[in-house]
């Protein structure tokens, strides 16, 4: 009979609404815990692909880079880029500069067709 007892105040205590309180006041305590870490696990992925993909492109740069000052390193490649930069020529040779006529012919037909409305106010 008295083991009977001792687990009806064993139930009793377990099922009340302070025990309960309790419970759920823990349950939440851990749901938030869990929360926060997953969003610092999430957080902490998406930095790491983030610098993954800068490393990427850092080691692509480096390549070309790299591949850039082997080219420089050879007397055509020197020769190249000072042509490239500089209008320069060897000895004997002329530089040519090309300029597109279109492109002039139909600035100056605009601006007088600008210029003839803006005479008479018309077109501002």
């Amino acid at each position: 009979m008295i083991d009977f007892q001792q687990k009806r105040k064993i139930n009793r205590v377990i099922y009340s609404k302070i025990s309960f309180i309790i419970l759920l006041v823990l349950v939440i305590f851990l749901g938030r815990s869990t929360w926060d870490i997953y969003k610092k696990s999430k957080l902490s992925f998406d930095n790491y692909v983030e610098t993954k993909k800068d490393y990427e492109n850092l080691k692509a740069r480096k390549d070309m880079l790299e591949a850039e000052t082997n080219r420089l390193k050879t007397d055509i490649g020197i020769e190249e880029e000072i042509r490239s930069k500089f209008n320069v020529a060897k000895p004997g040779e002329t530089v040519v500069i090309v300029i597109d006529s279109s492109s002039s012919t139909s600035t100056d037909k605009n601006s007088f067709q600008k210029s003839f409305w803006n005479l008479w106010g018309i077109i501002r």
